[in-house]
């Protein structure tokens, strides 16, 4: 059964829906918006296994609305509808806030979401994404300001961005963790016509839209389904498992899936979503042993939309991640958050060959072997998670600094300092060429500074600046990143599955890899330079595995164009595999040279 409000503009009222097997009775209270006062009431029906419904003429979108339930042992209790499509922010009390009808009604353009394959994906956080250094004025940014940033995201050369929760949370600044109601945008950023209308333009500029879903815990302030249907205890939809953010659902109730289910299946019709990125599933797994199912509620979850919706992306936050989540909780994916850490070390000169030969595949090592090279989400210039801090700069997770919270940039030297910004360029052109989805989070395409967060703290304001994304050392990575973008859309075998290392050179820091696809021709020689040293007078050869012909640059992250020199890399220089089974080139300092057969 569906549940919530759902407006029925041809018979002019609309069908409430809720799960209640505690109540012994449960009407709906509605008001025409921003009235005073709840004067209408309406008897629901009992609809068989702890359902209730009913049909309500004259109640159109706009109007509000709260729930009240007879429960044993007490007087009548008013709740807000965990399912409301939307609220007037994320407060409990009937009496200042309620549930609103919505009309999901979107004239959608016409859009196909992108082979999984063809994934780059640009992750964004709505309220700090737009309104520091740039025309807006309004704290935290709302969805139309995120519209107003679409054009600048397709020009990087990305066809995918991926939001941050935007869920109703707890008050109206937060990462988006913290769910209050799950089926309602956050009211900080806008309406419900809003959010469609930014997926909308969205697919209008060629970017698909991943939305992230919180299913491991619920929030502990503002927790619209906390004691649902019950005078004491947590209620219907949470077991008595705690996470380190909340208490956990109760995943083996039938109600519980359901509920999570038609939450998932909202983001991918009634918002035109393009997949679903799934909050800490490792939280999940370790509910399912301590008897919650929680295994088999990502099962369940990934069946049936999997059933419902073949060509839509469910990626999994999987950390550390392991090829079961693909293979048997149904996930297509899972994020790889040890590509960035073992990126971080290589450049900051621990064995940089073998750290970064061992994350660049889909063989991770241990009998890890992924089918697919999408199974693999990698954002080697790091997540939100890595670039993010909600401590002030001081999150530290291991004493080598190897996981504190920075942007990379900020962890190898800062923006100010040429080798670090080199690095972070080497980092984004290896991501591009590696097996998997590249993903950046907002900032690194200019060498943010810091760190981020979703505003001020004791250090600052650490939104997006617009005055860093426009500035020379911005614009130089800016260019790298499109540039870099584009030589993977132009070479399908970097999209592809298949990668063997062809040369290793542990002293200089050299790795050289291959790409190609099977029985189609055609390849890709990415050498990869983790040192001080320049290599010229194309005099360093690159072994490539047994890869005969003719090979011409495609790019090279040390051009001038990037923040490097002129004459760093291997333009106008086509040379051929040699007979000793090299290629010789020009290898730049802390550089990604890509190398494309030709011949």
């Amino acid at each position: 059964m569906a549940i919530g409000a759902r407006f029925d503009p041809a018979r002019g009222g609309t069908t409430f829906s809720t799960w209640a097997p505690g109540a012994s009775a449960v009407e709906v209270r509605t008001r025409p918006a921003g009235a005073a006062g709840f004067a209408a009431a309406h008897p629901l029906a009992p609809a068989g296994g702890g359902a209730w419904e009913a049909f309500v003429p004259g109640v159109v979108a706009g109007d509000e609305y709260v729930l009240r339930m007879q429960v044993a042992g007490g007087a009548p209790v008013e709740r807000l509808d965990p399912a409301a499509r939307d609220t007037l922010h994320s407060a409990l009390q009937p009496g200042v806030n309620a549930g609103v009808v919505v009309d999901p009604t979107q004239g959608w353009a016409p859009f196909g979401t992108p082979r999984f394959e063809d994934l780059v994906v640009y992750q964004l956080h709505v309220g700090a994404f737009s309104g520091r250094n740039d025309h807006c004025r309004t704290w935290p940014a709302r969805f139309p300001d995120v519209e107003t940033k679409l054009d600048y995201v397709r020009d990087l050369g990305f066809d995918a961005i991926e939001l941050l929760p935007v869920q109703e949370f707890c008050l109206d600044r937060s990462w988006g963790y913290n769910p209050a109601f799950f089926f309602s945008p956050e009211s900080a950023y806008g309406s419900p016509a809003e959010l469609r209308r930014l997926v909308d333009e969205a697919h209008r500029r060629g970017l698909a839209v991943i939305f992230d879903v919180v299913f491991n815990h619920v929030a502990n302030e503002d927790n619209s389904l906390f004691g649902w249907d019950v005078r004491a205890d947590r209620g219907l939809y949470l077991s008595q498992l705690d996470t380190p953010w909340g208490p956990a659902p109760a995943y083996w109730r039938d109600e519980v899936k359901a509920f999570f289910l038609e939450n998932a299946t909202m983001y991918l019709t009634e918002y035109g979503g393009d997949g679903l990125r799934f909050d800490a599933t490792r939280e999940i797994e370790r509910a399912a042993g301590l008897g919650a199912d929680g295994w088999a509620f990502m099962q369940f979850l990934t069946w049936e939309l999997k059933r419902a919706f073949p060509d839509k992306l469910l990626v999994a936050e999987h950390l550390p991640d392991h090829e079961s989540i693909v293979l048997s909780a149904g996930f297509h994916a899972t994020w790889c958050a040890a590509a960035h850490h073992e990126l971080q070390r290589a450049v900051s000169g621990d064995d940089p060959v073998r750290r970064l030969a061992s994350v660049v595949g889909r063989d991770l090592g241990e009998g890890r072997r992924y089918p697919r090279g999408w199974n693999l989400v990698k954002s080697l210039l790091g997540s939100h998670d890595d670039c993010g801090d909600l401590d002030g700069g001081a999150t530290l997770w291991k004493p080598d600094d190897s996981e504190r919270h920075r942007y990379l940039v900020e962890l190898l030297g800062g923006r100010g300092d040429w080798t670090a910004r080199a690095k972070a360029r080497l980092a984004w052109a290896l991501n591009v060429a590696a097996v998997g989805t590249p993903m950046m989070f907002m900032g690194g395409e200019c060498h943010m500074w810091g760190y981020w967060h979703d505003g001020e703290d004791r250090n600052g304001d650490h939104r997006f600046d617009w005055s860093i994304a426009g500035d020379p050392i911005g614009m130089e990575m800016r260019r790298l990143v499109a540039a870099a973008n584009r030589v993977r859309f132009d070479n399908p075998c970097l999209r592809g599955d298949e990668l063997a290392v062809t040369h290793q050179d542990p002293a200089n820091g050299v790795l050289a890899f291959k790409r190609w696809l099977p029985g189609q021709g055609g390849a890709v020689l990415a050498v990869v330079n983790c040192g001080d040293r320049t290599f010229g007078d194309h005099g360093y050869g690159v072994a490539t595995g047994g890869q005969a012909g003719r090979w011409s640059q495609v790019l090279c992250t040390q051009d001038a164009a990037f923040g490097g020199w002129d004459g760093a890399g291997n333009a106008f220089h086509e040379p051929w595999t040699e007979a000793d089974g090299r290629v010789y080139l020009n290898v730049p300092r802390w550089s990604v040279v890509l190398m494309r057969l030709v011949s």
